[in-house]
């Protein structure tokens, strides 16, 4: 099976790539970004690193249009003015291209995208383009496109993520405070056993949205 991780270099999908080389199917897996494989570290093995510009027809589109499963990890938390990131550059527009070009070049080829369960309302505009993607995949793509709905990932790798995660875990599971569940903390490594299911076509909680 062939497939592709948008945004193979960050956290989530360095997660991915890992888990699905240490499963016992055979996967040829290629990694999009900006960077490919420059500039960072603890990179999976047997991954090849691709630097790539979405906005500008390339080779990422014959690996896109060859592809069984694309996995689209890329966007951004909160944009910054001095990075010059918006959720519309770096999260809609990557989004939607490679859409486009499934749509146009395929007839097969599955799109996972990584949403979001909730977010505090500082985060509605974080929401809000998660929707927009959902609603256009759906829109171009049908049953081809698929929604995953994580909260908080966290693992100890990232401790600004791994803190919070933990206490929303407990304040959940612990202390019962149910309205929190929205906000669906799951730990990376069940995580990324979920996002094998998907890939592999089977059920998975995380492709239920909890309201």
């Amino acid at each position: 099976m062939k497939i592709t991780i948008m945004g193979g270099t960050g956290y989530i999908g360095q997660g991915i790539l890992s888990a699905l080389v240490q499963d016992r199917n055979n996967y040829e897996l290629t990694s999009l970004s900006r960077s490919g494989a420059q500039n960072h570290t603890n990179l999976v093995d047997s991954v090849t690193y691709l630097a790539v510009d979405l906005t500008k027809p390339g080779h990422w589109q014959t690996v896109i249009d060859n592809s069984d499963v694309v996995v689209d990890c890329v966007g951004i938390f909160l944009p910054s003015k001095r990075k010059n990131t918006s959720y519309q550059k770096n999260s809609i527009d990557p989004a939607k291209t490679v859409i486009d070009e499934l749509m146009a070049k395929t007839t097969q080829t599955r799109f996972v995208f990584i949403a979001a369960n909730n977010a505090p309302w500082p985060l509605k505009n974080y929401m809000k383009a998660k929707e927009e993607v959902i609603d256009y995949g759906v829109e171009k793509l049908d049953n081809r496109f698929v929604a995953v709905y994580p909260g908080m990932v966290y693992d100890k790798q990232r401790m600004l993520n791994f803190i919070p995660g933990v206490l929303l875990h407990f304040a959940i599971y612990g202390l019962h405070l149910n309205f929190l569940k929205k906000y669906r903390p799951v730990k990376r490594q069940k995580f990324n056993q979920e996002m094998l299911k998907i890939i592999n076509q089977q059920s998975s909680v995380l492709t239920n949205k909890i309201s």
